[in-house]
Parts: structure tokens; C-alpha cells; sequence
């Protein structure tokens, strides 16, 4: 495991790594007065950009986001990793996710016609495009596109707005004061709000193999093994 330059943000704290992250490494900083989090990322400038107005929605939605921090070069990204604030709460259970639900509602509404995240695809995007994000459908056999593709497309009149994309738990903490606060923005897309609700609301069979088809998708190339685990389920529902 190899540590961030941290230096390229004028930083000289200790730091330790941070457990949960599946794709890309993470390490939090010891004895600052403001801890931070660096974290290594596949994600271009543009893209880091991009979030940077989506998340000033979700903090006027009643949302607590880490701020994202630009390097000495002021750059968001460098050396393929990132900076931001270090934020400490509770982890929200699966079961606790559907208390986040209004300020969800809230943010998908206020960003409806938010244009595309740079480098991204939406599900819709997908039924004719290949690839953007962590989706390659090129690198997927062509039954399993296909699965996905006509799971996509039952969904594919819906209203679409930004989703954070990985609503799990681990990246929805509760503060002390009750606020709850969204980390790990690296899936974040403009896509159908199911993507962020599905795991913890009541939802439609068309709801359920969207999400499901989407899970196959984003995890082929970077989670193979769980990717293809998937590809039964979707193939059962």
C-alpha cells in the first residue's frame, strides 16, 4: 500500500489508513486541528470540478459533505490522489439509510437537469454508449450487456437529477447533533434517483433489476468476482 504525497498539500501530519475503501485507498491524518482524508482516485480534474457545485446543493439540503481541498499546485486531484475534511460520526445502518430520505428527496429535486458529470454515463446514456465511469460495457460478454441494458431500459422515462451513487453503509454517518453526513462522492452522477433510494426504499421489480444491473455494471472490471455473483441474481429476478 503505498502513502499520498500529502506533502504536495503542504502537509506533514502523521497518518494512518483508513479500512472499508474496496477500489481506491484512503488515509486520514493524526493531530491536526481539522483532520484530513487523502485518497487515491481514477478520477480526472473535470470530474473533481463537477463536484464541487453538487455538493454545495446537498450542504443547503441539510447535508454535511467533507470539503474537498485543492493541492499547493491548486489542483483537486494530484498524483492521483485527493484531499478533503475529515469527518467523524456514526455509521447509519442499511436499516437506518431510509432516514436520510427527505433531504435525498430534496437534493435530487434541486439538481433535475444538472448536466453530466465529466467522463460519466447515466444508465440511459448506457442503453447506447459504452463506457463512462467505472462502466465498460465493451468489456462485459454481450448477454450479460444485454441483461443489463433491458433492465436500464424498463427504467428509462424516469426524471433524472445527481445521485451520490454508493449510498452504503460506511458513507452515511450521523454527527452528535443528528445531521447526517454523505462521504465517498467518487460514484456521484447525474442518473435516475432509484440508484440512491433503491437499496433502502420499497421499490418495483423494474426498480430492483435497474439497480441490480447497475451493480453488475460498475463492478465487472474493478470487482470481477462479485460483478459475476451479480449476473445470476439479475439473471433470476
Amino acid at each position: 500500500m503505498s502513502q499520498p504525497p500529502r506533502d504536495l498539500w503542504n502537509c506533514a501530519a502523521c497518518i494512518e489508513p483508513l479500512a472499508g475503501g474496496h477500489r481506491n485507498q484512503a488515509w486520514r491524518t493524526r493531530g491536526l486541528a481539522q483532520e484530513l482524508v487523502f485518497k487515491s482516485t481514477t478520477r480526472g480534474e473535470v470530474a473533481l470540478e463537477w463536484l464541487g457545485p453538487v455538493q454545495d446543493v446537498a450542504r443547503r439540503c441539510g447535508f454535511v459533505v467533507p470539503q474537498m481541498l485543492r493541492s499547493a499546485s491548486g489542483r483537486y486531484v494530484d498524483a492521483g490522489w485527493t484531499c478533503e475534511t475529515f469527518v467523524e460520526g456514526e455509521v447509519v445502518p442499511r436499516e437506518g439509510l431510509a432516514d436520510v430520505a427527505v433531504l435525498l428527496t430534496s437534493f435530487h429535486a434541486q439538481t433535475q437537469g444538472w448536466l453530466q458529470r465529466p467522463e460519466f454515463l447515466s444508465s440511459t446514456g448506457l442503453l447506447s454508449q459504452d463506457r463512462g465511469g467505472d462502466v465498460d460495457l465493451a468489456q462485459m460478454p454481450p448477454e450479460v450487456v444485454t441483461l443489463c441494458r433491458a433492465a436500464w431500459r424498463a427504467v428509462a422515462d424516469s426524471v433524472t437529477g445527481v445521485v451520490h451513487g454508493d449510498l452504503a453503509p460506511g458513507n452515511v454517518l450521523q454527527l452528535p447533533d443528528g445531521r447526517f453526513a454523505l462521504l465517498d462522492w467518487d460514484e456521484c452522477r447525474v442518473d435516475l434517483p432509484l440508484f440512491d433510494t433503491a437499496p433502502h426504499a420499497p421499490k418495483s421489480e423494474a426498480e430492483t433489476r435497474a439497480h441490480l444491473a447497475w451493480e453488475v455494471a460498475c463492478s465487472w472490471r474493478r470487482e470481477p468476482d462479485y460483478g459475476r455473483d451479480l449476473v445470476q441474481h439479475l439473471s433470476n429476478t
